[in-house]
């Protein structure tokens, strides 16, 4: 049976109209027939989305069928995926619009094999296939971007490198997302997971003038806020309709807690010293030592030991298992709340000019401002993370002890722990800004050219990063106990929390710590295609495009680490310095008799006292001269050339066999260049670094279609992935003197390269109904690990000029630890994807309007990642899959539209996956993220032909992100929540 789609129209958002562009007019072709991009078309921007198909009956009778809204959208969608030579999945603005999505990110995790990191309870960035943000290439209007902001140390703090944060970006401001998985040569390279095009609305798409406008309340249930939402859309035509003229806008505000416990990780307890032994017992604990007052009696100046009772003999024992190397402690163990207050404006505008039917030029800029505030309060207790120098734990005595069989000190009461009180406060600004040029002008009826130029800016800045604390030190009878519950552990401080008088702003224990950060990207980039159709069926490309990249990274930090605190002026107290965080704990269940309020630094009022921000004197910030700092302060440019040849057939025409698809190759040249600070000795000094490399990269895509509902695909190709941007600075430290050594980055690395193989079948039943099934297989022959090797100084590829006024030479052997191209390992998995709407046949009439959605993602890998080497060889390894990677994938959606009431409840999940390997501090195999399942739903009516009513909810079962560590021990490291947002407005359009 035939199937025809015609008029496939986008509507509107419902939770921000804009979204909605009029589509362009689009045929299903044949299978075995090749699809050409369809040219804008004026099709009529009703509030009322439809599609309009006609059926071939087995009697030849013909019948129209009309199908509006969000089945609309999805025909559209199924048909750029049936259409595509590639592997593709599609979503079109009635996706993006209607379901409850916060950005593009949690759009985008909608399709098969797509998966999600959240910060602040908003999506952050994608892994596509198991692979993460850094091997996934985002292009906007046809151009690559990059667009950065930062987040929580837990979600990965300031973005550095090549991941693409969609947070920055609302939905509203986007028309069609498309995730491309099979690699042609016409593509741009650097990508190992996809390519997503991100596409604005065009006003040749609309046929007439059109103004449209939402306005919803956004409400958190932990926070009780209600903020704005709104967006905006005007759109026309011009001069006898061959000038089209569109602006866009859209503006959120989102102010959420996020509450919750962690460990700041878990180390052995022989970390930093271990606890203080008992009076006599033999070793004392730490070793006797006149400078740090530790004696028979001692602990340390002023902190008697325990008495040598059994008790506390016992516990001792208890703790210092295998020398304390066979039991795990937290480091810092604390409840704390994160505010978090977020702000985006989102502008676009398109201008285009179509003569005639040959030519077509198209303007389009995109701007955003993301800002954010966010304040962490903890109350926590911060000796077991510190040695004997910083009054840390073997200051600390341990009076009962109880250790679970995985190894994990769940239960303990001690002495002398000091008790801290920090807020951490961050303001940071994302401003992106995008111009692209787009032409395309048929030279003959077989001779087509297209091109483009354009410029995009990403620009973080973080001006304040602050952290203060107020402290009580050798706190008595502190206890934690993790036994019943690991993500919601029993504190008790042992003093009121809440009372002023029982902390202190203290020289030498106290800090204000003081930062800023920037990092701006920037891209140029350039396009020319020839496209000549041969003869019918057979098109040739041949094209080339330029890019220039520039990474730059700047830092300052407070030049005396923070410790060196003044004085409280006469007549100031604490209680002048701090707030009362109260109301904690809702929906997590603290247990009794925990706190749910407590002191904590005020950040006004330290301005207010101390002038922190004023840079000057003690509180003064510097950049290269600043270890904390000098690391961050780097840049990275490449310029890249590339030429491409591709072949895209139709085996229809030629030779009756329903086959289609493309080859070709791409070349592509990389010129990098790379800067970054060593240390030597005491003085920075600036290390350059030039690099050039090329890489030839084939491909193939083949579609079969032996009937005209089933098509068999089958996608190869060659891909690389440039080095993170981290990992190619010069910069580091170098010793010169006693053991010589180099800690570094490495500009010379190679990118990661993989060879992919792809095979799928595709079910198309009906016009909106589709059963896929995709194997695919990455073979990825280099990685990149940090390693540790002994080699002359002349061979780490560093300046011999860096040791002048050294008596050391570049035949010297130093240890250097830096990156380097390692083994890779496989990649493997397959999706299943289906989505059908009803009736079926045996099923009343009322059903007709129901549909589901439904894809299922299973990925494994196996690397070998070097824990210790020797000259450059491993020694020891563990084998692991890759970092981001979750093994299992889902989501599903039920829905309900019959044009004038819509309804949709939608399912993610998302497998537990690793965060690295090995883990962070002593004894941890790996850190991770456990599975998280969230559930959003979206019901819009429409009251008449302009107005329209919605209510959305998103995350309705407040789902917790859980990280941990080890993967035997599953310790504890953050549980946090940040409750449910509901959504409520209405739109309209004219």
């Amino acid at each position: 049976m035939k199937l025809f789609i015609a008029r496939l129209t986008l509507c509107c958002s419902t939770s921000a109209i804009i979204a909605g562009m009029a589509s362009a007019q689009t045929t299903l072709p044949a299978p075995g027939t090749t699809a050409s991009a369809p040219a804008p078309a004026a099709v009529e921007n009703s509030s009322q989305t439809s599609t309009s198909l006609k059926t071939d009956l087995p009697a030849g009778a013909a019948e129209e069928i009309v199908v509006t809204g969000f089945r609309a959208s999805l025909a559209s969608a199924i048909s750029a995926k049936r259409e595509s030579l590639g592997a593709i999945d599609v979503i079109k603005a009635e996706d993006i619009a209607k379901f409850p999505d916060n950005n593009l990110a949690e759009s985008i995790q909608r399709v098969p094999g797509v998966s999600i990191g959240r910060d602040a309870g908003e999506g952050r960035n994608i892994t596509v296939r198991g692979l993460g943000a850094q091997f996934t290439r985002i292009r906007i209007n046809g151009m690559e971007a990059l667009s950065t902001t930062t987040s929580t140390d837990s979600s990965g703090g300031a973005n550095r490198g090549r991941g693409f944060d969609f947070n920055v970006f609302a939905s509203e401001l986007f028309s069609a997302i498309t995730v491309r998985k099979t690699q042609s040569a016409e593509i741009d390279e650097g990508s190992l997971g996809a390519t997503v095009d991100l596409q604005t609305a065009h006003p040749l798409d609309y046929k007439k003038t059109t103004v449209a406008a939402s306005a919803q309340g956004n409400y958190n249930d932990l926070r009780k806020k209600v903020d704005p939402r709104l967006a905006g859309l005007f759109t026309t035509k011009l001069l006898n309709d061959t000038v089209g003229v569109l602006v866009s806008g859209a503006y959120s505000r989102s102010r959420k807690y996020e509450d919750g416990a962690g460990s700041v990780g878990f180390d052995t307890t022989a970390t930093n010293g271990g606890y203080c032994s008992p009076i006599g017992f033999a070793p004392a604990n730490p070793g006797l030592s006149a400078s740090t007052g530790t004696t028979a009696t001692s602990c340390s100046t002023g902190v008697p030991r325990p008495a040598n009772t059994a008790d506390n003999i016992a516990a001792y024992n208890t703790v210092n298992a295998g020398n304390g190397n066979s039991v795990h402690a937290p480091r810092l163990p604390r409840y704390g709340r994160l505010t978090h207050d977020q702000k985006r404006l989102g502008l676009t505008g398109s201008l285009q000019w179509q003569p005639t039917s040959h030519t077509l030029l198209t303007f389009d800029t995109l701007y955003s401002k993301y800002h954010a505030t966010r304040e962490e309060n903890f109350i926590e207790a911060f000796s077991f993370s510190r040695a004997l120098s910083n009054n840390g734990k073997p200051q600390t005595a341990v009076r009962q002890a109880v250790v679970n069989g995985a190894g994990d000190l769940v239960y303990g009461v001690f002495d002398n722990v000091d008790v801290r009180s920090e807020t951490r406060f961050t303001d940071f600004t994302t401003k992106f800004q995008q111009y692209t040029l787009n032409g395309k002008q048929d030279l003959t009826d077989w001779w087509t050219v297209t091109g483009s130029a354009g410029y995009s800016k990403s620009a973080l800045t973080v001006p304040i990063d602050t952290t203060l604390t107020i402290d009580r030190p050798n706190s008595q009878n502190y206890s934690w106990d993790y036994r019943d519950n690991s993500r919601r552990p029993i504190l008790n401080y042992g003093f009121d929390v809440n009372n002023p008088g029982n902390f202190g702003f203290i020289n030498g224990t106290s800090e204000i710590r003081l930062s800023t950060a920037s990092s701006i990207n920037t891209f140029k980039n350039a396009t020319l295609q020839s496209n000549m159709r041969v003869t019918e069926g057979l098109n040739v490309k041949i094209g080339g495009a330029y890019k220039k990249f520039k990474f730059d990274s700047d830092a300052t930090s407070r030049a005396d680490n923070s410790l060196l605190v003044p004085g409280l002026p006469a007549g100031t107290t604490v209680a002048d310095l701090t707030r009362t965080i109260s109301g904690f704990g809702k929906g997590l269940n603290v247990p009794s008799p925990t706190p749910t309020s407590w002191l904590t630094p005020d950040v006004d009022k330290f301005v207010k006292v101390f002038n922190i921000f004023s840079n000057t004197g003690t509180f003064l910030q510097t950049g290269v001269a600043n270890s904390s700092a000098r690391g961050n302060i780097r840049n990275v440019t490449e310029k890249d050339k590339a030429g491409y040849g591709q072949v895209e057939f139709n085996g229809d025409p030629l030779f009756n066999f329903p086959l289609r698809g493309d080859i070709g190759v791409r070349y592509v040249e990389t010129n990098q260049a790379s800067q970054g600070y060593q240390l030597v000795g005491a003085a920075p000094v600036l290390v350059l670094a030039d690099r050039k490399y090329h890489n030839w990269l084939p491909s193939l895509n083949l579609a079969y279609s032996p009937t005209q509902q089933l098509i068999f695909r089958l996608g190869a190709s060659k891909v690389i992935a440039r080095p993170d941007l981290g990992n190619l600075t010069p910069g580091g430290s170098i010793t010169v003197t006693g053991a010589r050594s180099v800690t570094v980055g490495n500009p010379d690395l190679d990118p990661i390269k993989a060879k992919t193989l792809d095979l799928a079948a595709e079910w198309y039943p009906s016009r909106d109904s589709l059963l896929s099934v995709a194997y695919f297989y990455k073979k990825i022959s280099t990685y990149i690990q940090t390693l540790q090797q002994d080699l002359p100084f002349n061979q780490l590829g560093l300046d011999p000029s860096l040791l002048n006024n050294s008596t050391t030479v570049v035949t010297d052997i130093f240890t250097s630890r830096r990156p380097f191209n390692t083994d890779g390992g496989p990649l493997k998995g397959f999706e299943i994807n289906g989505q059908t709407s009803l009736p079926l046949n045996f099923l009343p009439d009322w059903l007709n309007h129901f549909g589901v959605l439904a894809n299922y993602t299973h990925v494994t890998s196996k690397i070998t990642y070097i824990l210790t080497s020797a000259g450059g060889v491993p020694v020891t390894t563990t084998t692991a899959a890759l970092v981001g990677l979750s093994k299992n994938a889902a989501n599903a959606t039920v829905y309900f539209d019959d044009g004038k009431f819509s309804l949709r409840g939608s399912v993610a999940y998302r497998g537990g996956f690793l965060v690295s390997v090995p883990g962070q501090n002593t004894g941890n195999d790996v850190n991770g993220q456990s599975k998280i399942t969230t559930v959003d739903a979206n019901a819009t009516y429409q009251i008449n032909e302009w107005l329209k009513v919605t209510v959305q909810g998103l995350n309705l079962t407040d789902a917790y992100v859980d990280q941990y560590q080890d993967s035997s021990r599953n310790s504890p490291f953050i549980n946090t929540h940040t409750g449910r947002q509901i959504y409520f407005g209405v739109g309209v359009k004219f």
